[in-house]
């Protein structure tokens, strides 16, 4: 004879009082870490593929200084502040349309002008006049040609549109000598901490359905269906009346 040992509504009153702490989290993932590592696995493997094949990238740099108006004449600090201000519209004017489209098509290249106006850089140094214009290409030659094209045809925009011409060249773009360097640690190390946190996300998605479906009103609900009841656990009298004894 079999004695039940089962009591529904204490059950849905446990699960429903189960709250996560930071020891269930420590043993999701000790629980799931089969699941994580498949996860980063390939995520690593993409990583590592996207660091080995990007391609090689030069970068060559030339620098300009927005002098006053008239050379030789030494400036106040009210012309300085005035040339600093010139310098953000000065940089709109240095990636205008028609530099991009002349650019493009003198050197017949196949980017078009967003492309282009991506590889270019044009910065401000801090508290001062000067502006720094670099380039990027695959070919360092190109690079060095492209960069001195691009900071000539700027300052004959400027000329044309702000009917000044208060912008010189300090330094020519040279050929770039040694690559921009293509970080592979830095990528390997962010596609590992990637793939962790989302095999970290899909072990918590997969704790958290097979709590969900422990619990009878969520099978309900899944199902559709009323649940006509649960199979409870069942204890041996026999076997407890022994253990009775033995203690006693």
């Amino acid at each position: 004879m079999k004695r039940e040992n089962y009591n529904y509504d204490y059950y849905e009153e446990e699960m429903e009082d189960d709250t996560l702490d930071i020891q269930d989290l420590i043993f999701t993932i000790f629980r799931r870490w089969k699941v994580i590592i498949l996860t980063m696995i390939p995520v690593i493997i993409l990583g590592f593929i996207f660091a080995n094949t990007r391609p090689t990238i030069y970068e060559a740099q030339t620098n300009l200084i927005i002098s006053g108006n008239n050379p030789g004449i030494s400036l106040d600090k009210s012309d300085i502040d005035l040339n600093q201000k010139l310098t953000t519209t000065y940089l709109e004017l240095a990636k205008s349309k028609s530099i991009l489209k002349n650019i493009i098509k003198k050197f017949d290249l196949k980017d078009d002008e967003k492309t282009l106006a991506a590889s270019i850089s044009i910065l401000p140094i801090k508290d001062t006049e000067i502006i720094t214009l670099s380039y990027k290409n695959q070919d360092p030659q190109m690079a060095a040609v492209i960069t001195n094209e691009i900071a000539k045809q700027f300052i004959t925009r400027v000329t044309e549109v702000m009917k000044v011409r208060n912008i010189t060249v300090i330094d020519k773009a040279q050929i770039p000598e040694k690559p921009l360097p293509k970080k592979r640690a830095l990528i390997l190390l962010a596609s590992g901490m990637a793939g962790l946190i989302l095999g970290i996300g899909i072990a918590f998605i997969m704790e958290f359905m097979f709590a969900k479906l422990r619990k009878p009103t969520d099978m309900e609900k899944i199902l559709n269906v009323p649940m006509l009841g649960m199979i409870p656990e069942f204890t041996d009298i026999a076997e407890e009346s022994g253990k009775g004894e033995k203690h006693a």
